[in-house]
């Protein structure tokens, strides 16, 4: 059986110190994840900002530019994501949470949309924009509360 090594005070203090310096580092990362999800965040308000005030319902080159921001959030993300060296468990699950919860908030605005007749035909375009407003809210949310965690 193997002994654990004694350590001075010295030495504990100095392993305590970089313990929280590793720990810092670790939670300064997760600031990466909140980044990633603003970014998500932006390329839906980009996407609902030219399909709500393209001319013909973004029918013309709304597709061009809705294909050349998402190319563009992507990139972002990518770019974001080789920066983080390492993340907590806890900012992880925030992040993966925040996503999932985008993804099921927005089917309900967009059911809740075409069902009561908000997106329809007669209907103004920047009604997709307000929507969008209101399905960004668990991607805000999970940005904010990761980025007050560091």
């Amino acid at each position: 059986m193997a002994e654990s090594p004694q350590l001075s005070a010295e030495q504990a203090r100095a392993a305590l110190r970089e313990a929280g310096t590793r720990a810092a580092q670790v939670y300064r990362s997760d600031r990466q994840l909140s980044w990633m999800l603003l970014v998500v965040a932006a390329a839906y308000l980009a996407v609902g900002a030219v399909m709500s005030f393209s001319p013909h319902h973004g029918r013309t080159y709304a597709g061009l530019a809705v294909l050349l921001m998402l190319a563009a959030a992507i990139g972002a993300g990518v770019v974001i994501g080789l920066r983080i060296r390492a993340y907590s468990r806890a900012g992880n699950i925030w992040y993966f949470s925040s996503i999932i919860a985008f993804n099921l908030w927005n089917a309900g605005v967009t059911g809740a949309s075409i069902a009561t007749g908000f997106w329809a035909s007669g209907q103004p375009s920047y009604h997709f924009g307000l929507s969008v407003i209101v399905a960004i809210i668990p991607l805000l949310i999970g940005a904010l509360v990761i980025g007050r965690r560091t």
